[in-house]
């Protein structure tokens, strides 16, 4: 109750919090979703260069959140540019990884049976296997979704009004330290919960829908 009772007497600052990390998180996953499908389809029609990709993005996860966003802040400023660029790029690898995945997860015979209906290699990509993987794909934007959403709280640091800066105001206090990280730990779950549940629901209906095309 301690908890609940803080987050209400301090309604006026976390509501404000709550809204910029939603935006946050939103901006960065399409961007990422944008960036990581193209990387995805790159990868899947080379393999040499989908390696390289690959590699890449996985490099780029490993990095420290508190390193990147701090060096990130030195050429675009604090606030939240550097954490929505940070955040892009922790976002790719999944995006990336299950975009490649669902694309040569589609039957060969499938491809070559667009081909001989006359369609070209980007019509057969973008009417026949980007719809097949999308299932595929959503479980990888899932996963970078609710990542996002947690490691944005590091942004606090380089000065993004998140849900990090009750975590990051709690630091160093004598008194109220756990609600005040709870302040900002229940959101961020909430949100990450909310988001994943809604992506979901929206695999399971095109899953769904393409289990009734095949049925007629």
């Amino acid at each position: 109750m301690s908890t609940l009772r803080y987050i209400l007497d301090n309604w006026d600052s976390l509501a404000p919090q709550i809204l910029t990390h939603v935006e946050i998180v939103a901006i960065s996953v399409a961007v990422a979703a944008a960036v990581g499908l193209a990387l995805g389809v790159v990868a899947a029609r080379n393999q040499r260069l989908g390696t390289v990709v690959l590699a890449a993005t996985s490099t780029l996860i490993t990095i420290p959140s508190f390193a990147l966003f701090g060096l990130l802040s030195i050429w675009v400023g604090l606030s939240n540019p550097p954490v929505i660029v940070g955040l892009v790029l922790y976002a790719l690898l999944p995006i990336t990884r299950n975009t490649r995945a669902g694309i040569l997860a589609v039957d060969p015979a499938v491809v070559e049976a667009a081909t001989g209906m006359g369609m070209s290699r980007w019509q057969s990509l973008l009417h026949v296997e980007l719809p097949l993987a999308v299932p595929v794909i959503l479980a990888g934007l899932r996963q970078a979704t609710v990542m996002v959403v947690a490691i944005a709280t590091v942004g606090a640091t380089v000065g993004a009004n998140d849900l990090g800066q009750p975590i990051l105001a709690a630091i160093g206090r004598t008194s109220g330290t756990v609600d005040a990280v709870l302040a900002g730990i229940i959101p961020v779950a909430l949100i990450g919960i909310l988001a994943d549940l809604t992506l979901a629901a929206i695999q399971r209906s095109l899953a769904h829908g393409r289990v009734v095309v095949a049925a007629t």
